[in-house]
């Protein structure tokens, strides 16, 4: 799954040429990514006046292609949740003056009251039960964007090995330089208190820690003449975690606590986003 979504982003980010701080955005010149802009002159019209809402409607237009080429079951995916909204905040992030701070606010400008609307969508029922079961543990407010982008650049690196050291490529110094790459902002991530202190941005560098070494096994059967792929540093758990662990009568993995906490928050963040945007694109029709 990981290599397919790495392939999708690379296709999106090659369609996504533009200054984040342009301050006058054609979304006409995007016509691939422009589906899901916001609708204007009363309904008669769909536009992305911003970079912001561009980079919203060609987020939706990851989230809905990637899901049609490969099953909705990977809205359950841990991964997939985290790495799509890695995704969003890097690129919100890149313009300079970026009026969002954190996914709260995301949620409270581009989300919020859409459940007002969903019975009135195809796939209320689901809707509605996946709202249901991931509303009762939404805390976005934490989540800040530029925390994130940082971690999404070990995430581009991970990416890079998984698209380009494959059985078809078994470059061994190549992979290695990019495995050694991967280890070092990885590092850097683990040195950041910002982030080691904080659960949600400790538990996806625990995804990005298992992704990473669910490729070396993979590539160690596929290419057996490498083996001096990178070892990564073990991952500096937050405080709350270790207090969690002492107070626990077992022992709880780190997957485990990802599945508890942040990924119910990040597919909250996600799946009112992708019905709701389906509202506003049929919302003629329900009229």
């Amino acid at each position: 799954m990981l290599k397919n979504l790495c392939k999708a982003i690379d296709a999106i980010d090659i369609q996504l040429s533009l200054d984040p701080d342009d301050s006058t955005v054609n979304s006409e010149d995007f016509p691939s990514l422009n589906k899901y802009c916001p609708f204007v002159n009363n309904g008669n019209e769909q536009k992305c006046s911003s970079y912001e809402e561009l980079i919203i409607s060609a987020f939706i237009t990851l989230l809905v292609s990637f899901i049609s080429s490969n099953g909705n079951e990977y809205l359950d995916s841990d991964n997939f949740a985290e790495y799509i909204i890695l995704w969003l905040c890097y690129q919100l992030n890149k313009k300079t003056k970026i009026s969002i701070d954190n996914l709260n606010e995301f949620y409270n400008n581009y989300i919020k009251g859409i459940e007002n609307y969903s019975n009135k969508l195809e796939d209320a029922k689901t809707y509605n039960s996946c709202k249901d079961i991931t509303n009762k543990k939404i805390d976005l407010k934490n989540i800040d964007i530029k925390e994130m982008s940082k971690i999404y650049e070990a995430f581009e690196k991970l990416c890079k090995l998984y698209t380009e050291c494959d059985e078809n490529n078994n470059n061994c110094t190549s992979c290695s330089e990019n495995a050694q790459n991967f280890v070092s902002e990885f590092q850097k991530l683990n040195e950041n208190r910002n982030i080691t202190e904080n659960d949600s941005y400790s538990q996806i560098l625990s995804t990005l820690f298992n992704d990473y070494n669910n490729f070396k096994d993979d590539f160690y059967k596929n290419c057996s003449q490498c083996s001096d792929i990178a070892t990564l540093p073990d991952i500096i758990l937050p405080q709350s975690s270790v207090q969690d662990k002492i107070e626990s009568s077992g022992f709880t993995s780190p997957s485990s606590s990802i599945e508890k906490t942040l990924i119910p928050v990040l597919l909250a963040f996600a799946i009112p986003l992708f019905f709701g945007i389906a509202y506003k694109v049929n919302n003629k029709e329900f009229k």
